[in-house]
């Protein structure tokens, strides 16, 4: 990744060599006096436009203006127009992808993945595809999603949520839900559609974890969640139910505390009070 400090330390430096002022840099290569300001701050990079000629002017490289060797000669290529041929004989990967992407349009980060992905048939990882999910656009990130075939940690998938449609996410909480804890996918409940979410408050059923789906019963429908009740019921586990308290409509309500006095006592119901109705 490319340091914006370092670079517009770089450009600030090369430029009071050559005896200019930001205002005449910035007229040389057709951009704002603000624009050459912020470079040397750090607070923004030098589009991939203005690369060539900011370099002329500054008379050094492009990977020694931007202080990372590597990263530099791919944005030198891009810019030549040879990128494919440098990727596939620098076997460049994902991650220096990802790392020069904050120079490139969307439509040049989505080519040089396109690359990738011919020279490489393996599946891609749910790590490989956090790192470029910022950079490319929506509709090529879910062909993207198709080639991960397994997601280690449910966590992971957060950080995408903005970034995918409601499609992709299913997929991919579905393949996070065979491997981790079905209460990890609380932050991503607001994502995911309502299918997703019934399948997976079924599978909380079939095993008997009612408890995991308490953090996902605000995105749940009142009729979900008064089946899972009516069924913990008939199997005697209605404790399991406190925390669905608030969620459930009131005559599912009704018949739980009917049940739990009949098979418990009133003492059982204390928790419960505040939602049942006064009659």
């Amino acid at each position: 990744m490319f340091n914006t400090s370092e670079v517009g330390r770089k450009i600030a430096s090369l430029r009071k060599e050559k005896n200019l002022t930001q205002m005449e840099l910035a007229d040389m290569i057709g951009v704002s006096y603000q624009a050459v300001s912020n470079w040397e701050r750090g607070n923004s990079m030098p589009d991939i436009s203005k690369l060539p000629e900011l370099v002329n002017f500054l008379n050094c490289s492009i990977d020694e203006l931007l202080c990372n060797e590597k990263e530099g000669l791919l944005v030198e290529h891009i810019i030549k127009g040879d990128s494919a041929d440098y990727v596939r004989e620098e076997k460049v990967t994902i991650r220096e992808i990802a790392d020069t992407a904050p120079l490139l349009r969307p439509s040049q980060t989505e080519t040089l993945l396109d690359t990738i992905i011919k020279e490489n048939e393996d599946k891609f990882s749910i790590k490989e595809l956090i790192m470029i999910a910022p950079f490319v656009g929506e509709k090529y990130l879910d062909e993207f999603v198709k080639r991960i075939d397994s997601v280690e940690h449910i966590k992971e998938l957060t950080g995408l949520a903005p970034f995918l449609n409601k499609e992709s996410l299913d997929y991919l909480a579905g393949l996070a839900t065979q491997v981790g804890r079905i209460k990890d996918l609380i932050s991503l409940a607001p994502f995911l559609s309502k299918e997703t979410l019934d399948g997976i408050v079924k599978r909380c059923e079939d095993d008997g974890n009612i408890k995991d789906i308490i953090g996902l019963a605000p995105f749940l429908a009142k009729e979900t969640l008064d089946t899972i009740v009516l069924k913990a019921m008939e199997h005697d586990d209605m404790r399991q139910c406190t925390g669905l308290y608030p969620f459930l409509g009131k005559d599912t309500l009704q018949k739980l505390a009917d049940e739990i006095v009949k098979k418990h006592g009133f003492k059982e119901i204390s928790s419960m009070l505040p939602f049942l109705s006064d009659k």
